[in-house]
């Protein structure tokens, strides 16, 4: 599905300061953007520009000093700590670069977790996780424990899980980082079609050059603030090297 013109996230003039006094640090400086229903959008930038700091704000896994951040509508500086648990588990999946899958767990269990905390029963949990791992290519990988998976099959447990709740936003934190090219290829270009397909919105924050190819809208961020935004028509792609 294409991205729509419905917004989904609305940030406005977000700021995010450590320290205090002379020893003020400002991870962010003042973003502002707009990100729509069906989008997939990669955050980039040098080491420090703010991607990470912007990504965990857009997730709820931290707050800004100032401004105000709304997903689907609502403001989630005016939400209480049990509803951003309850949005955080129910409205937005996950991607980690070093997978944060539970070792002890197999695959299935490990995507049937969060579909448990919804309140599923083991029966449905387990047959919706067991769907979303056939979708990622992993049917006949479920029993494993992620130490018998390589890293891009990780990934793709990571993955399954990421959708296990229908989130309307998946949040992706250098995806690709720890993989082969062949396999992070792979993992791109999954990501791309279960976006797609779900009409869920992407938000990455990534080094990986291979990410723009399947990308509505590039953010480059430089200090804290957003440099520059790139449509991926206006993006010039060749093997090797991007320009815009």
């Amino acid at each position: 599905m294409p991205a729509t013109k419905e917004l989904l996230i609305e940030a406005k003039d977000i700021q995010r300061v450590y320290g205090h006094g002379d020893e003020k640090v400002y991870a962010l400086s003042g973003i502002t953007l707009d990100i729509y229903q069906g989008e997939y959008i990669s955050l980039m930038g040098p080491s420090g520009s703010g991607k990470t700091t912007f990504f965990n704000i857009v997730g709820a896994l931290d707050f800004p000093t100032s401004g105000t951040i709304n997903l689907g509508g609502r403001n989630m500086l005016k939400m209480k700590p049990a509803e951003l648990a309850y949005l955080r588990c129910s409205n937005i999946g996950y991607i980690f670069q070093n997978y944060n899958l539970i070792e002890v767990f197999s695959a299935l269990r490990n995507v049937a977790l969060p579909l448990k905390f919804l309140g599923l029963s083991d029966a449905d949990a387990n047959k919706k996780a067991a769907e979303l791992l056939e979708r990622v290519g992993l049917g006949h990988r479920m029993d494993h424990r992620p130490p018998e998976l390589s890293g891009g099959q990780q990934q793709r447990v990571a993955i399954a899980r990421a959708l296990a709740n229908d989130p309307s936003l998946i949040l992706a934190d250098d995806p690709t980082g720890n993989l082969d090219t062949k396999t992070a290829t792979a993992i791109v270009e999954l990501l791309s079609d279960l976006s797609r397909e779900r009409g869920v919105t992407v938000v990455s924050a990534t080094h990986d050059h291979r990410m723009l190819a399947v990308s509505d809208r590039v953010v480059y961020l430089r200090d804290g603030k957003v440099e520059k935004i790139v449509k991926r028509e206006d993006l010039n792609i060749s093997i090797g090297s991007v320009a815009s």
